[in-house]
């Protein structure tokens, strides 16, 4: 993780160039519609400050999540001057998740024979 960034361009250009992803390929998951020539150009396009392109937010969340680097997260971070955060443990989030998916399991069981009911009414 490097310690600054000279522009959001380079946190950018850092999160695909540490990642295990080429830039080509990255172009292509951001537009799957797209060719893969007209993606990567878009791309480079986006990521050159001297050019009118640019991503959009969720563009470059997706880069981060895509790429599982956090480059851009940071960069915002230390301009509004926030601590970087910490990723959340996998055992968190996996707990988390397996609430979530108890609740939702007894909402299903809770309401099935409410519905079933109604539906012979």
């Amino acid at each position: 993780m490097k310690l600054f960034y000279d522009d959001e361009f380079e946190a950018i250009r850092e999160a695909i160039a540490s990642s295990d992803h080429e830039f080509k390929e990255v172009a292509c998951h951001l537009w799957p519609s797209r060719k893969p020539e007209s993606a990567y150009a878009r791309l480079k396009a986006c990521l050159n400050e001297t050019k009118d392109e640019r991503l959009t937010f969720g563009e470059i969340v997706e880069i981060c999540r895509f790429c599982d680097r956090y480059d851009p997260l940071y960069f915002m971070c230390d301009q509004v001057s926030h601590d970087r955060p910490k990723p959340i443990a996998k055992e968190d989030e996996l707990a988390r998740l397996l609430r979530e998916y108890l609740a939702a399991r007894m909402a299903t069981e809770r309401l099935g024979p409410q519905i079933e009911r109604l539906r012979t009414a």
